[in-house]
């Protein structure tokens, strides 16, 4: 003769056992409620150098944002006068709008780079139905990007700073802010590098 055992298939409890009561609307409106007013503030850092690391970034950002976080993608140019003038014989002969023309490279840099940002971001969102509000800025160049990154974290009173991780997965942002970032959590996104 043979045994056979026979497994009790699981009973899935109905709503009237659930240890918690059905949400009402008031208790739904509540949860939203909180949930608007604990927002998330991102910052997607923005590279020239590393545009393959930003688009990600930006991805990144979305995946994680829910309606009523806001995103905004900050670029911190690099000022460089001496390199910039370096290559004249004497820049006291160049005209002021050429050394004007100069001194607007980096932030010229920075635009066309967050038309790129839009770009990627208004595909993602139409990939994945969602609709979040997003800031394109340019600060002002400097000579000390990290800290200029920093700066505008605070400045934007940011929770999240999500960063590409350099060219090649080896930038020297990255290691800096997640030391440096008091806070503020960082993500430093390496999905792209194989």
């Amino acid at each position: 003769s043979r045994l056979t055992s026979q497994v009790a298939s699981p009973r899935l409890p109905t709503r009237a056992s659930l240890p918690y009561p059905r949400p009402t609307l008031a208790r739904t409106a509540a949860m939203l409620t909180s949930r608007f007013m604990r927002a998330t503030k991102m910052i997607v850092g923005v590279s020239v150098k590393d545009i393959e690391g930003s688009s990600a970034a930006m991805k990144k950002a979305l995946f994680f944002a829910q309606p009523g976080d806001h995103i905004s993608a900050i670029h911190v140019p690099t000022l460089m006068p001496e390199m910039m003038l370096s290559s004249m014989s004497d820049p006291g002969d160049a005209s002021e709008d050429a050394l004007l023309a100069l001194s607007n490279m980096p932030t010229k840099a920075g635009a066309a780079m967050m038309d790129k940002m839009r770009q990627v971001a208004a595909a993602e969102m139409a990939l994945t139905g969602k609709t979040i509000n997003i800031d394109y800025k340019v600060s002002a160049p400097t000579s000390l990007v990290k800290s200029g990154l920093l700066a505008a974290c605070r400045y934007e009173g940011a929770n999240v700073l999500i960063i590409g991780a350099g060219v090649g997965g080896k930038g020297s942002i990255p290691p800096f802010v997640a030391q440096n970032a008091d806070g503020v959590t960082v993500c430093i996104v390496r999905d792209h590098i194989k």
